[in-house]
């Protein structure tokens, strides 16, 4: 899985929070990679071999799924320098939309970039492979353009 060490990066942090976890885990958890030098350089490393976008987006991911909430808006960063914004979460009894196979997300990428085509920068089909990968995660298709849309695409 080429996010595997993200998900790492993410899971040690993740643990280091303490509990219980607020609607804006995703924030502490940037904040917290932040300020850990160690974990600093490791998603500085990530960042040039992944791209920051890919990075903070799958990081994003990775701590919803985890802590089994799924986005409810987007919002500016406010501890967090590694981020512009993060996804607010749901409350920990919520559940993340089903997985979808490969044709499914490639149809609901497709649908959405239709339906929304109009208010969606043109660069956003640079990051086709990214948004079929957070559908086939869990992610709604709203959640997947906008996750990418929100980290620098």
């Amino acid at each position: 899985m080429r996010t595997a060490a993200v998900k790492r990066l993410i899971e040690r942090a993740l643990a280091c929070l303490p509990d219980p976890h607020t609607e804006d885990v995703i924030d502490d958890v940037f904040n917290a990679i932040e300020h850990h030098p160690e974990w600093r350089q490791e998603y500085d490393k990530l960042c040039v071999d992944l791209g920051e976008t890919v990075v903070n987006t799958w990081g994003g991911f990775w701590i919803s799924h985890s802590e089994g909430r799924s986005s409810v808006r987007q919002v500016p960063s406010r501890q967090s320098t590694l981020i512009a914004s993060y996804s607010k979460l749901t409350s920990a009894n919520a559940k993340l939309s089903k997985k979808l196979k490969e044709p499914e997300a490639l149809e609901a990428m497709a649908a959405y970039f239709r339906q929304h085509k109009a208010d969606l920068p043109a660069h956003v089909r640079t990051h086709r492979e990214q948004i079929v990968e957070l559908l086939m995660a869990g992610l709604s298709a709203e959640e997947a353009f906008s996750a990418v849309l929100a980290n620098g695409a």
